[in-house]
């Protein structure tokens, strides 16, 4: 007799980094709500970010208003990573790369993996990272290798 596995506790949040704002049609978006639909139908909770909908500045501190910049969405962002046991990228390819947006919010991820949890822990300890890559599959493996590349350096 087998049990369904119960994925019930699970979250995940899936971060577009489009570089459409809404209502502009993103081909990412579509892409990653046919994943987060068969996470949903697993019991997985799932939430979704339009990074350029955001105010994130450039940067590699976890809030750039401490180093000259007039605002920064990315600590709320942050605060749902943190939340979430599954952090999906989104991107499509611009010019045989991942898109600017998704560096961006590479960089700003990579700004607080020096911070620990209440075991001293990695802040990205025990998370799993994916990405979800639109555009024709010229740069898709390189795209791919570099959001990999900051997930497991973390």
């Amino acid at each position: 007799m087998s049990t369904k596995p119960d994925y019930s506790s699970l979250k995940a949040l899936f971060i577009n980094c489009t570089l459409k704002k809404a209502p502009i049609i993103s081909h990412t978006n579509g892409l990653i709500k046919v994943s987060a639909n068969i996470m949903e139908k697993a019991g997985v909770s799932c939430e979704y970010i339009r990074a350029v909908e955001y105010d994130i500045p450039e940067g590699v501190y976890p809030d750039m208003t401490e180093h000259g910049s007039e605002k920064d969405d990315f600590p709320e962002i942050f605060e749902k990573v943190l939340k979430a046991d599954i952090l999906v990228l989104g991107t499509p390819i611009w010019l045989g790369e991942k898109s600017s947006v998704c560096q961006k919010i590479i960089g700003r991820l990579y700004g607080n993996s020096s911070l620990t949890n209440s075991k001293g822990q990695y802040i990205y300890y025990g998370k799993v990272g994916g990405c979800i890559i639109t555009g024709n599959e010229d740069g898709v493996k390189h795209s791919a290798m570099g959001i990999f590349y900051m997930r497991f350096n973390i």
